[in-house]
């Protein structure tokens, strides 16, 4: 009986059809093994295992070698190791569709962001082109390095540098559209840039921060980047200059719940997103990840 081969036993097929437990005693119900005249197991207990909506998912099979019952121990251990693989598989299901789940909504912010800046990203370099060519050309650049990195599935791991570069390129093209409407600071040490983290977290807060924040503003508006290490933590600070962050916009709170939803998953619940706001003086979203030594 060995892996990959197809189910020979008719005690096997009866259990996973009928989703009951099979069992032959080899006296008053007969068994014989299918594979081998000789084999010396003389009687077999079937349990199935159950996965979402108790569907069987495959057996439990214990054998004795000669033609005597099974004790009620051994079956209700065998019983009981199916109950405990059963719900294994129902957690590993669970988990997988967690994750499934998180990575389509990670897609449809993809599919809701790249769009919009597409449009406002070709009409500033429209009216880029006019006047500076030279200036066009990055800004194609930065655009094609922000479509680049939009590639990378939300599940993959990059480092802070990666990110940075993403968000860089966003900012650029953001830089060019409002010009002195927007001033951006970055300030994230190189000791901490090999740090690893999701795809795709920090874009989606510094949007926030620009297309919900500074770009309502009449003055100039300011966004800034910092990392920075604290204990065995790495905290990435976005910050603006407009404090107009409101807890119950679901639209402008899409991006933000998401990725602290994904880091909550990979990490564990002591990591994610805080918020600190002080209304029409600033908005601060810090994000904890754990601190890799070696990197």
């Amino acid at each position: 009986h060995l892996p990959g081969k197809p189910i020979s036993s008719g005690y096997t097929l009866k259990a996973i059809e009928t989703g009951e437990v099979v069992y032959a005693d080899g006296n008053e119900v007969p068994y014989r093994c299918s594979l081998h005249p000789q084999c010396k197991l003389g009687s077999t207990l079937v349990i199935p295992l159950r996965g979402e909506n108790q569907r069987v998912m495959g057996t439990i099979k214990l054998y004795e070698a000669k033609n005597r019952l099974f004790s009620s121990i051994n079956r209700t251990l065998g019983e009981g190791i199916a109950q405990l693989l059963s719900a294994q598989i129902l957690a590993g299901q669970y988990e997988r569709q967690k994750a499934l789940l998180t990575q389509s909504e990670i897609k449809l912010l993809h599919a809701q962001v790249n769009p919009h800046f597409l449009f406002n990203a070709l009409n500033t370099i429209k009216a880029v082109i006019r006047r500076d060519s030279d200036q066009a050309c990055q800004l194609v650049q930065y655009l094609s390095t922000f479509f680049r990195k939009n590639l990378k599935r939300p599940s993959e791991i990059v480092t802070l540098a990666d990110e940075i570069e993403h968000v860089n390129a966003y900012l650029q093209i953001e830089k060019a559209r409002f010009q002195s409407r927007l001033q951006v600071q970055l300030d994230v040490p190189s000791t901490l840039s090999r740090q690893k983290l999701p795809a795709f977290t920090l874009q989606p807060i510094v949007e926030n921060a620009i297309k919900h924040g500074t770009s309502q503003l009449l003055d100039t508006g300011n966004v800034a980047i910092r990392a920075r290490r604290e204990g065995q933590h790495l905290m990435l600070d976005i910050e603006d200059n407009a404090g107009l962050y409101q807890p119950s916009a679901g639209s402008s709170g899409l991006g933000m719940s998401l990725v602290d939803k994904r880091l909550r998953e990979h990490f564990g619940d002591d990591y994610g997103i805080s918020v600190a706001c002080e209304p029409d003086c600033f908005t601060r979203i810090t994000l904890r990840l754990p601190l890799e030594e070696d990197a």
